[in-house]
């Protein structure tokens, strides 16, 4: 096994960039694919899998080389770890990452791929890249498949898996449908989310909390109040967006944002269960996954670990959150003059813009400083056509995103 030290303590395990986000420098990866937290270490999956025993000082190699490649799941379960690779499935170990072996009994084809793994009960969920998605009961060495009414090709590619209430949960491919599974039913139900245009879009990533969902699409965040069987679009819809990745702390949600054209990436958070966000700056390159741990939030993308502090009450400071209040146009729907109105506390650097349905900029409204006060802003749509626009507010970090409809 191979050891990596600091060399110099006062380093402590970071390279700072700007005060925010802070690089591990120790791991010899340049990319991070995956990782796990438990009350002792830190796993992190790349082209082996690495572990911190010592909150991130030193790292330590705990798979034989080349013996697989590319670890994109992780997870600890009692004295039992589970590594998901490409190629190679399921690897297990009982001694820390001492000794490996694999753990592929009952998965089918195209099932060596890894995607995750969903812990619930005793029973261990595992999600993969052409194999659909499989189950273990803790009690057995054998997988089994709980792919029942799955269609092949695109369903077969889980993005994510969730649960929610009594469902279960399942996004995969690019087919523009998930799936839904009542516990105790016989197999999964296809279902759709769609745009108010009636374009259908594919999860790539889900967060739940009881019976509310998140789901990331190419067309921003839907969410469900009702375990994943209806949804609605909230947040920053009006961007092209594709939320990649959540994480939920008390009651923040973080999301990482990839933009399908120009390959741009963000994290933006909530502290309303996703009716408003803020942007959080960033550094890095492409985002596989959040994390939260030890009161920071972690980020695994393609240029290493990285991670930032926390402030212990997950919040902004009340300034950020109540600085500035957006309301809904009137009339709505208009036709062809709208009235926008919003009111900020303090003296603020605003910008106000209107987008079309596919994220285009359409019209500058306020792009200046602005002192504290009320103010309404007239929007005349008379050289568009009718559909439905959205209009975005920001002062500093903090966004606002609203719709409006145009008829004529």
């Amino acid at each position: 096994m191979k050891t990596i030290y600091l060399l110099f303590c006062t380093l402590f395990l970071v390279t700072n960039l700007n005060g925010q986000w802070n690089k591990v420098e120790q791991i010899s990866s340049p990319y991070i694919l995956s990782a796990y937290f438990d009350e002792n270490n830190i796993y992190v999956g790349s082209d082996s899998l690495f572990v911190s025993t010592d909150k991130g000082i030193s790292w330590t190699s705990i798979l034989p080389a080349g013996e697989v490649s590319d670890i994109t799941a992780i997870i600890k379960i009692n004295e039992r770890l589970f590594a998901g690779t490409i190629n190679k499935g399921v690897y297990l170990s009982s001694d820390n990452g001492s000794t490996w072996s694999a753990l592929n009994n009952g998965l089918g084809n195209f099932a060596n791929n890894a995607k995750l793994f969903f812990l619930s009960g005793d029973t261990l969920f595992y999600g993969t890249d052409g194999g659909g998605i499989y189950f273990l009961n803790l009690s057995s060495n054998t997988w089994q498949s709980y792919n029942q009414n799955l269609p092949s090709l695109y369903a077969w590619t889980v993005n994510d898996f969730t649960i929610s209430g009594n469902n279960y949960i399942l996004s995969s491919g690019g087919s523009g449908f998930y799936y839904l599974r009542p516990k105790g039913s016989a197999g999964w139900i296809e279902k759709t989310i769609l745009t108010p245009q009636g374009v259908s879009r594919t999860p790539s990533a889900f967060l739940s909390s009881g019976d509310t969902v998140f789901a990331g699409t190419n067309a921003g965040i839907y969410r469900s109040v009702d375990s994943g069987n209806t949804w609605d679009s909230v947040g920053i819809s009006a961007l092209p967006l594709e939320a990649v990745s959540f994480v939920k702390d008390k009651k923040r949600i973080y999301a990482g944002f990839t933009r399908p054209v120009g390959n741009d990436f963000f994290v933006w958070y909530s502290d309303d269960m996703g009716d408003s966000w803020h942007s959080l700056d960033h550094q890095f390159q492409y985002l596989f996954k959040l994390f939260i741990n030890d009161n920071k939030l972690w980020a695994a993308t393609s240029d290493g670990l990285r991670f930032t502090e926390l402030s212990p009450a997950y919040a902004p400071p009340v300034e950020s959150v109540q600085s500035f209040s957006l309301e809904q146009n009137y009339p709505n729907p208009f036709n062809p003059v709208t009235s926008l109105s919003f009111s900020i506390d303090k003296s603020s650097f605003i910008t106000l813009k209107v987008y079309d349905i596919l994220g285009k900029e359409i019209a500058i409204l306020i792009d200046e400083e602005k002192p504290a006060g009320n103010y309404t802003i007239k929007f005349n749509a008379s050289g568009l056509v009718s559909g439905i626009y959205f209009y975005k507010m920001q002062a500093g970090n903090s966004v606002q995103v609203k719709k409006m409809t145009l008829l004529k």
